[in-house]
């Protein structure tokens, strides 16, 4: 893996909501062309052992990351899950746009305007999904 080649990578979940270290373990994984344990991670990344164990639970628990057993080693690995990062905008509907949609209908006075961008973008957003739904199928 080159720098430019990381570096992309790193950026692009980063831009998702992930902390710096689950983008760079993320990255590390998807181009080391094997499974790697959490101490061969902590040894190529630089980071601490802790830190990798919380950015691969994390990165398990998004399904961008998985493990299988060697004894009682963990050997993870990074799935090309660049179509799972396209879903995100459900995440987002349902953790932000349609709880803050709530509560400006249940105050809609002054904030119209709001309320309309909002159900415009919730409208959209469901377009995706929809759409990307079918194209994973």
């Amino acid at each position: 893996m080159n720098d430019d080649e990381r570096f992309y990578v790193e950026k692009m979940l980063e831009s998702f909501g992930y902390p710096p270290a689950s983008a760079r373990i993320y990255a590390h994984l998807l181009f080391a062309g094997k499974p790697m344990t959490i101490t061969e991670l902590a040894q190529e990344t630089g980071l601490g052992k802790s830190t990798v164990s919380t950015a691969l639970r994390l990165l398990e628990h998004d399904g961008l990351v998985y493990y299988t057993k060697l004894g009682k080693k963990k050997l993870y690995k990074a799935r090309s899950a660049f179509h799972k990062l396209l879903l995100f905008p459900n995440r987002i509907l349902k953790e932000y746009v349609v709880p803050l949609r709530k509560l400006l209908e249940a105050n809609p006075e002054g904030r119209e305007e709001i309320l309309r961008d909002i159900e415009e973008f919730e409208k959209i957003t469901r377009k995706i999904i929809e759409f990307l739904e079918i194209a994973e199928d």
